[in-house]
């Protein structure tokens, strides 16, 4: 299920995320709307026009953005409109804490929105790509385990080597399914329902610090594995400095979806382990 949106629709809330640290205008809030968004990085200085492709969302680097700053004003004139008139809709200057003048004065002339990120291009371009993903196709990315218990998917996240791929593997392989390991993909159906399951490169493997990485169908029978699941609730694990653990009950928004969402902190000798899964599962469904 795809969106379209506009620009300030797309980004509400989402600028700090960004490394933003200025922005003209303040609010690029044209009310044009927009099914589908590329990401491009201008890594060169070329008068060659672009090809024509969908509405983009141009990265320039420090290296770009130093040599126009270099050139003369008629040179730079026309070499920005070969490069950012085609189905540009939004410059970002990656790796920079201001908008150069002579950027400004062109950007507003050509009424195409301009901000500066701290952010590296390859980081920005990353961030950007999760948030179209998100916003126009309903679709998200995020680390963690996946299984299915009694017919609800629940994900399991958390820092690398807590315990979380180790404590699903010896429950899913007596009582529930296995879904996913490393990369959980989300997506909301036509019907609003959240439906996860693995990504396309990883779904079929599962890796632990002591296997490494292995597939999934030699460790259960082909009944104990699922391609995807209705997702019901998230369990976030984390190790703090508490001394003992502590479970608290509350609720995370996923892709405009409410759902219960259980707190284990851990301390930091400590693991998420199978007991401590099970616990988690009770409390997450114990009033159903």
């Amino acid at each position: 299920m795809k969106n379209k949106l506009s620009l300030k629709e797309i980004f509400q809330g989402r600028f700090l995320g960004l490394g933003i640290t200025e922005i003209i205008p303040r609010d690029p809030g044209s009310k044009k709307e927009f099914a589908v968004i590329s990401i491009r990085l201008i890594r060169q200085v070329s008068a060659t026009p672009l090809k024509k492709s969908n509405p983009t969302i141009a990265i320039m680097t420090p290296r770009v953005l130093n040599r126009f700053s270099k050139m003369e004003e008629n040179q730079r004139i026309f070499i920005l409109d070969a490069v950012l008139k085609k189905d540009i809709i939004f410059l970002i200057l990656s790796g920079s804490l201001s908008i150069p003048g002579f950027l400004k004065k062109s950007m507003t002339m050509n009424n195409i929105p301009v901000a500066a990120s701290e952010y590296d291009e390859y980081y920005l371009r990353s961030i950007l790509k999760a948030i179209i993903r998100e916003k126009l196709q309903n679709i998200i990315y995020l680390h963690g385990v996946l299984l299915e218990a009694d017919g609800k998917g629940v994900l399991i996240t958390g820092a690398s080597g807590i315990g979380k791929t180790t404590a699903a593997l010896n429950f899913a392989s007596k009582e529930y399914c296995w879904v996913a390991d490393d990369v959980v993909v989300i997506k909301k159906n036509a019907k609003g329902k959240l439906i996860a399951g693995g990504h396309r490169k990883t779904r079929d493997y599962i890796h632990t610090e002591i296997t490494g990485i292995i597939p999934a169908a030699g460790v259960f029978d082909m009944d104990r594995i699922k391609r995807n699941t209705r997702l019901a609730a998230v369990i976030e694990t984390a190790k703090t400095d508490t001394k003992s653990i502590l479970l608290t009950k509350e609720k995370k928004e996923i892709l405009g979806m409410e759902l219960p969402c259980l707190r284990v902190n851990i301390p930091s000798a400590g693991y998420f382990d199978k007991n401590l899964l099970k616990k988690s599962l009770e409390l997450l469904f114990k009033d159903e």
